[in-house]
């Protein structure tokens, strides 16, 4: 058997370099967040946390959320004061070393509907790196259990709309989100746009798409 001067052999060697090979392949993607599969569902059940800390937040108070999350980490719930509404802080993982917060807005309608008035909440939580990892998208499945109001509908079919048209360009997606979310905190009639027409706030995103046909000339 080969062995060097100081008597190990040349297979043990070998086999040394070989399990330090197998532990440091191992250990990359964990290191370095390589596991994209695993990044877009630990980011995904990230959003779904905020989404459903955030409803429960404008459950409790009836206003509109501009996005602070840490208000969400320290405030204690109004139906269970020992615990907070967002346990802790959350970070897409495709950046842990340099943390970005969740863009997060919640709209807050108050319908007056007879006698009663009808509150409606809708939230929308998008990742701050969708741009590079459009995949980072709460799926319109997940609210399908969680008993959404008519704006919260409404913020659905929209968002599953710009998924749709925007398909894998996640800089586009992104620019089309952050616009939707900007017409919801700027124009006071959007709730009253949407119910009337289906179509409504889709076409200040996708002006193209919906444009008014253009009349036919006269022979």
């Amino acid at each position: 058997m080969l062995r060097n001067q100081s008597g190990i052999s040349v297979y043990t060697v070998l086999s040394i370099i070989l399990f330090v090979a197998l532990v440091f392949i191992l250990a990359v993607p964990n290191f370095y967040n390589l596991d994209k599969e695993k990044n877009v569902e630990d980011c995904i059940n990230n959003m779904k946390q905020i989404w459903v800390a955030t409803t429960d937040y404008m459950k409790d108070t009836n206003t509109d959320f501009n996005g602070d999350l840490a208000l969400l980490a320290k405030t204690p719930k109004k139906q269970d004061p020992k615990n907070k509404y967002l346990s802790a802080m959350k970070f897409c993982p495709e950046t842990s070393r340099q943390k970005s917060e969740y863009l997060v807005y919640g709209k807050y309608v108050a319908e007056q509907i007879g006698t009663e008035v009808k509150h409606n909440y809708g939230v929308i939580v998008l990742c701050p790196n969708m741009a590079g990892f459009y995949k980072h998208n709460i799926p319109k499945a997940f609210y399908e259990n969680m008993d959404p109001t008519q704006l919260q509908n409404y913020m659905i079919e929209d968002m599953d709309y710009i998924d749709k048209e925007t398909g894998s360009n996640g800089a586009r997606k992104e620019e089309m989100l952050k616009k939707y979310i900007e017409i919801w905190k700027t124009d006071a009639d959007a709730f009253q746009k949407r119910k009337t027409n289906l179509t409504a706030l889709r076409a200040m995103l996708f002006p193209d798409k919906f444009s008014a046909p253009e009349p036919s000339v006269a022979d």
